[in-house]
Parts: C-alpha cells; structure tokens; sequence
C-alpha cells in the first residue's frame, strides 16, 4: 500500500455507520462456496430468473469478486435502511419512492472509500447493484444478516426494509464473523411461511428460493411487453403498480420497522398522488419531470403504462 496509517474493520464499521447504515460486516474476497454456485448456476438453467438475461453473464466474476478489482482482500458490505410506511394511492414498492438508491448509496460508500484510500492507500471499487456480485451472499458471509424463506436479506433488528451496497478494496481487514447459512430456518427465518402463502404470483418455493416469472416485482419493472392473460390477471389482482413489497409486509422480522431516517429515501409527494389515469395519459417529458432521479425509470413509461392499465382492468377482461 502506498499509505502508512493503518485503519481496521472497526473503523470502517463505524464509518459506515456514521454515513447512515443500519448494519455493516466485511468478509474476505475470494470465490463463492460450491453449494452457493451450484444452487444460482441450476437457478439459471430452469429459467427461473425469467428475462433477465444478464444474470447469466460474467459468471466467472459472480463466482470470484476478486475480479472486479486487481488485489482485492475484503469485500465491505453495508446495509441502508429506506422503510417508510406510505407508499402511495397505488402501492409502489417503498424502496423506489424517494431518490435512486443507487445515486443515494453510492455518493455515501465513495465518502468512506475515499477515506480508506486517502489513509491507508489502498485501492477501492464502490458497487450498488451495479456490477456482477452475488450481494446478498456477502452480506451474509459479512455478518450483516441472513437470507429467509422470502429470499430476502434480513438484518437481525432491522428487517428486510435495506438496500445494500459494497466496497472491494485491497485493504485486508479482520472479517466480522458471519451467523450460520446453511438453511433459512438455521440462520433467524421463523419458517412461518407467511411469506410462501402472501405471494400474489405464488414464486417462493418455500426454501429460500423464488423464481422470477411468478414474481410481481419481476413482471411490473424488468419485463418487457404485454403479459398473457394468466399473467395479467394475477399482476391485477395484486393491485401494485411498481414492484412488490407483500412477502416483506407480511413478515414478522419488520414487524418493529422503523422509518429511514436517510433523507433522500423519503417518498416524493409527486409520485404518492400519482393514480393510475395519471400514468396512462403521461407523456414522456412528464415521466422524466416526476421520474427525475429515481429508481422507477428502470420501468420506463411504457412499462408503467402497461401497469397502469392492469390496475384499471375490469375481471371481464382478463377472462
């Protein structure tokens, strides 16, 4: 390293902290465990991660991180809470009510990995659901919580209401000790199955996993064009416009939740009021006005005017 001052994984958790994660944990770079790969590379050959193609690429960078950043020891991972309890006349998924998670995390773990350069000069690369790395994975190995049945990261005292980011750095640190992760039940998931049983599209298996092609989130924001009819009715009968929040809502582990208390996370009055005419009228400049900065322009107009459109629909229609 080119610095001489030395700063440990206390120090960075306390960073992380003060930039305004609920909970942080570092593991050590290196490849992803056999079971862990074995599990995502059958996940993608049943087509379970629907059209999101992407998913199948790079997979020699999602089975080994220590390629996105030459001499990387640690991965850092912090969690950001963004609950709010409002989330609008027609029920957006809470993470996407307020400013682009992506810009919100970003400009906050740049800050901490500018001060882990400037002091010890290690070299770091900042990921927010931006580069090929399995995230709830490392967030496990890291300490920061545990996937359940939901498929869901849970961190122990705040839920599933977070959005994670992470910093690969060269800097080696002490891992924080992760909790066990051989199966949801073993690791903090009650196993009530509230949240198998909730799901409007049925897409949790019951043992951690979900597939994609029954996922509401998944068929209001990442799919492209018309749904078939099955489709269409069930998105309809979920009632949500952008996303899915019900295996969360329903789980007992965000039974306490608490509201974010990081400002740009906080729901847009503009996007609350929005109903669902308001959206089948808009036209592309007043999309970009409201969707300025957020994460729902993942959608694009099209896509929610298609969503719009299967909250309008009458039962007779979907027959």
């Amino acid at each position: 390293m080119a610095g001489g001052n030395s700063m440990g994984s206390d120090d960075i958790i306390r960073m992380l902290t003060e930039a305004g994660a609920s909970a942080a944990g570092i593991a050590a770079a290196g490849p992803v465990d056999t079971e862990a790969e074995s599990l995502y590379r059958q996940w993608t050959a049943d087509g379970r991660h629907a059209g999101m193609s992407y998913l199948e690429k790079y997979p020699d960078v999602r089975h080994d991180p220590r390629l996105l950043l030459e001499g990387a020891e640690s991965i850092i991972v912090a969690a950001f809470n963004y609950f709010n309890r409002d989330n609008g006349r027609l029920r957006w998924a809470r993470y996407a009510l307020g400013r682009d998670y992506h810009e919100e995390i970003r400009e906050r773990l740049n800050a901490v990995a500018t001060a882990i350069t400037d002091t010890t000069g290690a070299q770091c690369r900042v990921t927010v659901d931006t580069a090929p790395l399995r995230e709830r994975y490392w967030a496990v190995r890291a300490g920061v919580g545990f996937i359940g049945i939901n498929n869901q990261l849970i961190v122990p005292g705040a839920g599933s209401w977070c959005v994670l980011g992470e910093i690969i750095t060269t800097l080696k640190l002490e891992p924080t000790a992760p909790p066990g992760h051989s199966s949801p039940t073993e690791t903090g998931c009650l196993g009530c199955m509230r949240c198998v049983r909730a799901c409007p599209g049925k897409a949790l298996d019951g043992k951690g996993g979900m597939d994609a092609r029954r996922c509401m989130s998944y068929l209001t924001i990442e799919h492209r064009g018309d749904w078939d009819p099955h489709t269409a009715r069930t998105v309809h009968e979920a009632g949500r416009i952008y996303g899915c929040d019900v295996c969360q809502e329903v789980c007992p582990h965000n039974a306490a939740a608490h509201p974010t208390a990081i400002d740009g996370f906080i729901p847009r009055a503009g996007i609350l009021e929005l109903g669902a005419d308001d959206i089948a009228h808009m036209d592309q400049a007043t999309f970009s006005r409201i969707f300025s900065h957020s994460a729902i322009k993942r959608a694009k107009l099209a896509g929610l005017q298609r969503n719009a459109r299967g909250l309008n629909r009458e039962e007779t229609q979907l027959e």
